[in-house]
């Protein structure tokens, strides 16, 4: 299976640094100019399956990209971002002012440990690769698209390279990039990674003022 990872456009949350999670915030002006030139570069392609976080600004990037295909987009809600419970909303720096202890005991062991309401690395991992093996075994030789969160596609690709977690922070996952893996066979590597983070669709907008500039997730 070949599988295109997308990331969602920009949100206020994301160009403010501020943890999303589950919350359901729309795109940004930017991210709407984001998304239009994502579907422009993708409207060359064909896919068997698209699908989408069911979050708001998720499946507002998917139905720009839908746009240019002609099949239309299927929410599925394991691709949603990770869960950050009591953490939605505010900034690193606001969390560690109110509770450093916490974040450092996240920082130590984010694979069992979670902010309060929110979810555990390893979880967030279990329900990412139950949505994999689903469409892969829908589309074993097909070509899927996901529109997804910046914290799945890290968690994703160093999970199928066989990485460990922790090299996530090393992949930059911009907002409207594309990432894309070609899943092989029996007796073949888990996953080969064709492209990370394609953003040359987004060259125009590289220098906004308000473009994202430290990746929480």
């Amino acid at each position: 299976m070949r599988l295109l990872l997308v990331r969602h456009g920009a949100t206020v949350n994301n160009t403010e640094a501020r943890f999303t999670g589950h919350s359901d915030v729309p795109l940004s002006q930017l991210g709407e100019r984001q998304v239009e030139r994502l579907a422009a570069a993708l409207a060359g392609e064909r896919f068997d399956a698209l699908v989408t976080s069911d979050l708001r600004r998720a499946r507002a990037t998917a139905t720009a990209i839908a746009r240019g295909q002609v099949l239309p987009f299927v929410e599925d809600a394991d691709l949603r971002e990770i869960t950050m419970g009591i953490w939605e909303g505010a900034t690193l720096a606001e969390i560690e002012a109110r509770d450093a202890a916490l974040v450092a005991r996240w920082r130590a062991a984010p694979m069992d440990f979670a902010p309060p309401g929110g979810e555990t690395l390893a979880a967030f991992r279990t329900r990412l690769v139950r949505a994999l093996e689903r469409w892969r075994a829908r589309q074993p030789t097909g070509s899927v698209l996901w529109v997804t969160h910046g914290g799945g596609i890290g968690v994703l690709v160093c999970h199928l390279l066989g990485m460990d977690q922790q090299c996530r922070w090393q992949l930059r996952r911009d907002n409207a990039s594309i990432t894309e893996l070609e899943m092989a066979g029996d007796g073949l590597p888990r996953a080969v990674l064709v492209r990370l983070n394609e953003t040359t669709h987004l060259r125009d907008l590289a220098h906004e003022d308000r473009a994202e500039r430290y990746q929480v997730l």
